[in-house]
């Protein structure tokens, strides 16, 4: 069956199969009602530096109870982490051959200094999403109920940290040039193949893509 929407959650810099998702799709419907869940991408990418991969996590406040909302989450900036980020993104793709072009655009949203998590995932996805050229509708929805899965597909936690040995049809990694070491890494946050590959960045995308 085809869908013409998807429902999803926020992440921080998201991965490659995220965006293989949302491109596949003509309405993407993120969700602002989860509860916020420990050890997943809502707060946490993967990047290709020198040193092999490096995870970049975005720490929080701590909450007071366990029905806390993605939504609801505050940044924790009394941990020194967003020089740490930056530093760690210029690092590892400073010499890329489309950071110059890029680079500035992305690594200025940090200087917002958002409040909330929330924010911070919405306006990165918002660039990332004008840089690869892709023009779909997003819908934000507090999502309560279920859904009737014959019009949406849902991938609520589909992609997901502790699955990534697991894919499912939507998703074919198709390998690119990147800056640092002989074997390719897959499925690194959308950055690496945004400044390694530049314009043909969508192209990877739709490569990657394998609907039935």
């Amino acid at each position: 069956m085809l869908y013409k929407s998807i429902i999803v959650e926020l992440h921080y810099l998201p991965c490659v199969e995220y965006f293989v998702y949302l491109s596949s799709f003509q309405k993407v419907i993120i969700n602002i009602g989860d509860l916020y869940t420990k050890q997943t991408y809502r707060n946490r990418a993967r990047i290709h530096g020198a040193n092999n991969v490096e995870n970049l996590i975005v720490p929080i406040k701590k909450w007071q109870n366990q029905k806390t909302l993605t939504k609801d989450v505050e940044i924790d900036y009394t941990q020194k982490w967003l020089n740490r980020h930056i530093r760690a993104i210029r690092s590892a793709y400073g010499k890329a051959p489309f950071f110059e072009y890029y680079g500035d655009e992305i690594l200025e949203i940090y200087h917002k200094k958002h409040i909330k998590l929330f924010e911070l995932n919405i306006d990165l996805l918002t660039k990332c999403l004008e840089i690869l050229d892709i023009n779909i509708e997003i819908q934000f929805m507090e999502i309560k109920k279920h859904l009737d899965e014959n019009s949406y597909y849902n991938a609520l936690n589909e992609v997901n940290p502790k699955n990534a040995a697991s894919r499912k049809s939507i998703f074919v990694p198709e390998k690119y040039f990147q800056i640092f070491g002989k074997d390719f890494v897959e499925n690194l946050s959308i950055i690496d193949l945004i400044f390694c590959e530049g314009p043909n960045a969508r192209h990877i995308i739709e490569k990657s893509r394998s609907i039935e």
